[in-house]
């Protein structure tokens, strides 16, 4: 049974009736997004290796040099692992006293700083407190042993470090749904369609990449190159493996007889520069009376393996700027 706002009871069709029934609709497309996913990690068959962790033999360095370090000094590792389970006690010890209403205003003061804890129910409700401050512990803990180990080389020991505090960061209850207040609190604002959004944008990355996770970060459909980006006219006039280029004549009646040549990143499209007409480097350097010549980079695929600065150099640049030259008679 519903309640109004004033304790009274409520109808299946008020507010708090049309608000569960959207919250039972989100989560049977929940479940429905949930059999995509599943369905879509089932059928990956590419692997890309450079998304692997770590060998196994990074790891197994580290630990014969953390057992062999506490071989040789017990007491070290005797000190860590009484630090640990005292401050696990003390985390249980202080969640079961915040359930009686008594909290350690020093103590949570002091944990405040990280931002990923920002929201007040990390203070207020016993659970995330406890949650958050175990895992503070834990990392502590993992990172102080990591710290500990120092026999293997200055390479391996900052790759070590990096991996370990990669995990570290990625087991933060602030990444799973039942241990985020803040994901909660946003699922039952919008009766679940949080969490419909979130699991339709993962499916679709997955999906989009053949199982793959890489992220989008932008709605590609929502762009068209001559619709509402790359607008200012212009030909390609020449193009080679590396690259194509593109001239923008001058838009003007009087034209500089020095062209202009812009070569963008290479991890950019030439468009960044000619997004909108409102803020169109191209559409206003042409406005200036240029000639303008625009290098647009190819999209390097496993066939480019081969490629290195020296054919960006000869093939991109030199041969754009010989190519405008000829173009220009300059």
């Amino acid at each position: 049974m519903t309640t109004s706002e004033d304790g009274t009871p409520g109808t299946p069709g008020g507010p708090a009736g049309e608000s569960l029934e959207r919250l039972r609709q989100n989560m049977a497309r929940v479940e429905t997004l949930s059999k995509r996913l599943i369905d879509v990690m089932s059928r990956k068959t590419s692997h890309n290796r450079a998304l692997d962790a770590p060998d196994q033999e990074l790891f197994a360095k580290a630990a014969m040099s953390y057992w062999a370090e506490a071989l040789q000094n017990p007491a070290q590792l005797l000190e860590q692992q009484i630090e640990y389970w005292g401050k696990s006690v003390l985390n249980f010890a202080e969640a079961q006293q915040a359930l009686a209403g008594i909290r350690d205003e020093d103590a949570e003061q002091a944990r405040r700083s990280d931002r990923r804890f920002a929201n007040p129910m990390w203070e207020k409700n016993p659970f995330f407190n406890y949650v958050r401050d175990q895992y503070l512990t834990n990392a502590s803990a993992i990172q102080r042993a990591v710290a500990s180990v120092d026999d293997m080389d200055a390479r391996e020991k900052r790759r070590l470090t990096y991996f370990a505090n990669q995990i570290v960061d990625m087991m933060a209850p602030t990444n799973f749904l039942p241990t985020n207040p803040d994901a909660l609190e946003k699922a039952l604002e919008t009766d679940g369609e949080s969490l419909v959004r979130g699991l339709e944008n993962l499916v679709a990355d997955l999906e989009a990449n053949d199982g793959e996770l890489v992220v989008r970060l932008a709605d590609e459909s929502a762009f068209e190159l001559g619709g509402n980006i790359a607008t200012t006219p212009g030909d390609v006039v020449y193009r080679n493996r590396m690259m194509e280029l593109i001239q923008y004549k001058a838009a003007t009646e009087t034209v500089h007889e020095i062209p202009i040549v812009l070569f963008p990143p290479w991890i950019n499209k030439f468009y960044i520069l000619d997004l909108k007409a409102q803020n169109s480097l191209i559409r206003w350097v042409t406005e200036q009376g240029y000639t303008l010549f625009v290098v647009s980079w190819v999209n390097p695929d496993a066939t480019f393996a081969d490629v290195g600065i020296e054919e960006y150099i000869q093939d991109g640049f030199l041969t754009a700027i010989n190519e405008v030259k000829a173009i220009c008679a300059t």
